[in-house]
């Protein structure tokens, strides 16, 4: 992990624009594991603060759910609610609320959070800073509120994808193969914004059903269809997350006999590493790029793993 970012807390319990160590350890922890954000913002529109922080996190790997009382439409989603309210109705949670405020009017719509059955563990506002009364009551109620720079580049400061066991060599080896690239339905607003197209069309254009589920085309070589040999992935910032896991896939975290075979094919693998540190570096990265799937029916099966099935000596209470 990298060294911390420079932010601000909102309120006044921690003596307000100092960024406590206590708050940087709950930051981080947050971050790792949250799924999606809210971004709440007067316009959507291309090039905006809002579409480009958007963009930013959906590369990332999270959930972006959209806010604005314009209902604007945005290349990267089908969907976008007119309100803060609106999101528990449509069955969405946030674990991070953020407000990109050119004014004050966007953070005054903070306290419908309270309205949740459940809270966002932070409210961030970039811009203009939160009223103190709001954040005070948010505070009150046990979610924190933070001001600071754009998300996305506090996240990038602290996590960079790096893993002591693995380094991609752009030999296509795992890019090789048809039907293994599944695109899941988080996959799919990422590489919708990057061709700048709906996900039907990206879908007919790109994919082809196989075991009930999208998946990448193969070129007549046989590699993926956005794998160019001596250059790597031509997609690589939205690439879906199968291609992002490797090589920490199931079979390698709970076989030690799969990962001495990838070990073959992938130059990339550490040789150094015993499987049982192999295994648990895998699952941290799963885990901390929010990579582990559940749903067998709609993401890929190669994701699906408990922290249960690792072998022993990997299960250690740095795993969550």
């Amino acid at each position: 992990m990298k060294p911390e970012p420079s932010m601000e807390s909102g309120a006044s319990r921690e003596s307000c624009g100092v960024f406590t160590a206590r708050r940087h350890a709950e930051f981080c922890s947050i971050l790792a594991h949250a799924d999606a954000i809210a971004i709440v913002a007067e316009s959507f529109s291309g090039g905006s603060a809002a579409d480009v922080e958007a963009r930013a996190l959906l590369n990332a790997g999270f959930r972006v759910l959209p806010v604005c009382a314009a209902h604007e439409q945005c290349s990267w989603s089908e969907w976008m609610a007119g309100s803060l309210a609106e999101l528990p109705v449509r069955g969405k949670n946030a674990d991070i609320a953020c407000f990109i405020c050119q004014t004050d009017n966007i953070f005054s719509s903070a306290p419908a959070i309270l309205r949740w059955e459940i809270f966002p563990k932070i409210v961030w506002t970039q811009g203009t800073a939160p009223d103190r009364l709001i954040a005070g009551q948010l505070e009150d109620r046990g979610i924190s509120v933070m001001q600071g720079k754009s998300i996305s580049s506090a996240y990038a400061e602290l996590f960079d994808e790096s893993s002591p066991y693995f380094s991609c060599r752009r030999c296509g080896k795992c890019c090789e193969g048809r039907g293994g690239i599944v695109v899941s339905p988080r996959d799919l607003p990422r590489l919708c914004m990057f061709f700048g197209m709906p996900a039907k069309a990206f879908l007919e254009r790109y994919t082809e059903n196989m075991r009930n589920q999208p998946v990448i085309r193969c070129g007549s070589d046989g590699f993926c269809m956005f794998f160019k040999k001596g250059r790597g992935c031509s997609i690589h910032p939205a690439r879906p997350a199968v291609c992002r896991a490797w090589p920490f896939f199931r079979g390698n975290l709970v076989d030690h006999v799969s990962l001495a075979m990838a070990r073959q094919d992938c130059p990339g693998i550490s040789r150094e590493c015993s499987h049982a540190e192999f295994a648990e570096e895998g699952y941290r990265y799963l885990c901390e790029y929010k990579l582990r799937a559940e749903d067998p029916q709609t993401e890929g099966r190669m994701l699906i793993i408990k922290k249960s099935e690792l072998p022993v000596g990997a299960r250690g209470e740095n795993v969550k």
